[in-house]
């Protein structure tokens, strides 16, 4: 992946500790088993989290009562809270990003990455998954490597990277 933009290294971050090819361990599970947490504690719950991310692409619905969005994760059907005070004043009904998702309890949050998805992207992100992935259920797809890894690849060639912009709250 080559990078024009010193901030695109985060894409590489990403897919460094949540992604391995299937005959390797990714980063987060090898420092799983090395952390020494307590079984309850926020520092465990939060690597449990992160252990157990998920790509998505979601749906921006509505402002949630209190904080964040309400948005559906296209490739799974599911509905998310999402907290993330940025996104909540960046984002309107209707828009869609691809993210990493870290979900504790009820609640969802960014792993910080996120790409602004449009709809025309899915076939050249496709034709670089293998034929068998590519033919699988969206959940699936989803959940292999290479989907995340198409979907940077494909945001960053595009420039869709440079519409991408953040509101900050107040």
């Amino acid at each position: 992946m080559a990078l024009e933009d010193p901030d695109e290294v985060y894409y590489i971050y990403d897919l460094a500790i949540y992604t391995a090819p299937a005959d390797r361990s990714r980063a987060i599970d090898r420092y799983a088993k090395s952390a020494r947490f307590e079984a309850q504690s926020d520092e465990r719950r939060m690597l449990e989290a992160m252990r157990a991310s998920q790509f998505a692409i979601l749906m921006v619905e509505r402002r949630h009562d209190t904080v964040g969005l309400i948005a559906t994760d296209i490739l799974r059907n599911s509905k998310v809270w999402l907290i993330d005070v940025g996104l909540e004043h960046s984002m309107d009904s209707g828009q869609l990003f691809a993210t990493r998702l870290l979900t504790v309890e009820t609640f969802s949050m960014t792993a910080g990455v996120n790409v602004p998805f449009e709809i025309d992207m899915l076939e050249p992100i496709c034709m670089m998954l293998p034929r068998r992935v590519a033919d699988s259920k969206l959940s699936q797809v989803a959940d292999d490597r290479r989907f995340a890894e198409a979907v940077y690849k494909v945001g960053l060639a595009d420039g869709v990277m440079d519409r991408l912009a953040y509101v900050e709250p107040g």
